[in-house]
């Protein structure tokens, strides 16, 4: 069961350009070469971005304001239960309660805004990929993030 199906994740408008440069399938359909865009899909970016804030001990963004757009669906979330299972404990060690896992909302709140904190540090991770392609620079520094 997915129960994140009804909630959408929503961006600001100033990372529409980065998702669009750095994922493979793009909302007009079109695509990109992985070398360029290491990122099957938007969700698989915004994760990553959700990883680094924890990973790194940022703090969470606030909520969302200003302009936004829908960048991904919630429906995304039922083909990979691993992933809702990672949200699900987020949470949790976020709040210190169980509970919140009743809270389909309030997980999708604190995981967005764990991504949005880890976000411009992602973006900085692609862009400076100095000389090699995206996709090589950014495996090399997550395996570096591991160690």
């Amino acid at each position: 069961m997915n129960n994140f199906s009804s909630i959408d994740i929503h961006l600001p408008d100033k990372y529409q350009q980065y998702f669009h440069t750095y994922c493979l399938t793009r909302v007009e359909g079109s695509q990109n070469r992985p070398e360029h865009s290491p990122f099957p899909r938007m969700v698989d970016m915004w994760f990553l971005a959700l990883c680094i804030a924890v990973k790194e001990g940022l703090k969470p963004e606030p909520q969302v304001t200003g302009k936004t757009y829908k960048a991904i669906e919630g429906n995304v979330f039922g083909s990979d239960s691993w992933r809702s299972n990672a949200l699900m404990l987020i949470a949790v060690a976020h709040t210190g309660d169980v509970k919140v896992t009743d809270q389909p909302r309030e997980m999708m709140r604190i995981a967005n805004a764990y991504a949005l904190a880890g976000l411009p540090r992602l973006i900085a991770i692609l862009e400076e990929h100095r000389g090699d392609t995206a996709l090589d620079y950014l495996s090399d520094v997550v395996v570096e993030m591991m160690e």
